[in-house]
């Protein structure tokens, strides 16, 4: 089965706790998630594309390979976690702009 991979930072509390209610979550197998500090997380980042350089977030790498960051990250977590989580991909409805407004206020509390 291929996986997409969520890249977090693994040096941020918040993030880890994050990381962890999604493995706990992950009943279908379709995420794998990576820590940006780890060896293979810096590899990984360090590949991106260049539009998402400097941008500091949550990431997914589908498994067609496409990179995501904020809201559309989260966006694409939770429809491969599987419902109930997968109904919070409902926020796909509101504009991006304001997806990423409010992840930036929530991510502003790392």
């Amino acid at each position: 089965m291929t996986q997409a991979t969520v890249l977090y930072d693994d040096a941020c509390g918040k993030c880890s706790r994050w990381a962890r209610f999604v493995e706990r979550r992950n009943r279908s197998a379709r995420l794998r998630t990576l820590g940006q500090q780890t060896e293979e997380g810096r590899s990984l980042m360090d590949s991106r594309p260049a539009k998402l350089m400097g941008v500091d977030s949550v990431f997914i790498i589908t498994e067609d390979g496409e990179w995501y960051a904020k809201s559309a990250a989260v966006s694409r977590i939770a429809l491969r976690m599987g419902f109930p989580w997968l109904l919070a991909a409902a926020m796909w409805l509101i504009p991006g702009p304001i997806r990423d407004l409010c992840y930036d206020v929530y991510a502003s509390g790392r």
